[in-house]
């Protein structure tokens, strides 16, 4: 995957946040530990593709997704890019090479215009030594990463075919999202691409299979939107 170049605007850190970003993580904290973690942190803003951070460079912090996405692929050696996963408003990515002061095992890339929270390792771990429950919410965030990457193993190595790791992939876009008059509609940024790297298949097999799932009127992709007129048929091809 061809790198991007990084262009990302700072801003001064905000001792408090919009009721928008406080999502997933931030969600969590009680007042004073928000205000201690805005206080530690610096705004960061990327456009659609830019890169915010690169695998295998050593971690210098977290990062919380306040709005936007970010997907994380990791890279072989042979040049093959796998997404491990897309991080949405309120997670948290690159915890655990963070604190562990290693490289950052994936890249991250922002998947539209997104703003994020960065918190150097050296504020994390005063945000660990001065509020009290900080701990115990980063705790939280390891495990939620560890089981977000346990869940995209078995997608890769247990679903028995494509079409059933695709089904899996559009159930999960749709994640949320209220039906309306028994039909689901969610934005779907990703390209045939970037579901062939998700699902561990080629782009060739995605397009194939998407038209399948059309032709049978279960669920289509179009100009970056997923609809779902059959959600238990999609679900059912889960598994």
């Amino acid at each position: 995957m061809a790198a991007a170049t990084t262009l990302a605007t700072f801003s001064k850190p905000a001792p408090t946040l919009g009721r928008a970003e406080e999502a997933g993580f931030m969600a969590k904290l009680s007042k004073p530990s928000l205000e201690a973690v805005a206080k530690a942190s610096t705004r960061m803003s990327f456009e659609n593709g830019e890169l915010i951070y690169n695998e295998g460079e050593l971690a210098t912090g977290a990062y919380v997704v306040l709005r936007g996405k970010v997907k994380l692929v990791a890279n072989s050696a042979d040049g093959k890019a796998l997404i491990l996963r897309i991080a949405r408003p309120g997670e948290m990515v690159s915890l655990s090479a963070a604190l562990s002061e290693r490289g950052n095992d994936t890249s991250a890339e922002a998947v539209e215009p997104t703003s994020v929270m960065f918190i150097s390792t050296a504020n994390l771990n005063r945000l660990m030594e001065t509020t009290p429950d900080m701990g115990f919410h980063f705790a939280q965030e390891l495990s939620i990463e560890y089981s977000l990457l346990c869940q995209e193993l078995s997608t890769l190595g247990l679903q028995r075919s494509a079409m059933s790791r695709l089904a899996k992939l559009l159930v999960g876009i749709t994640e949320n999202t209220a039906p309306k008059q028994g039909v689901v509609t969610s934005n779907c940024p990703l390209t045939h691409e970037e579901m062939a790297q998700m699902i561990g298949t080629s782009r060739e097999t995605v397009t194939r299979l998407l038209h399948d799932l059309r032709d049978n009127g279960v669920a289509t992709v179009k100009n970056e939107i997923l609809t779902v007129n059959k959600m238990e048929n999609l679900r059912a091809l889960t598994n």
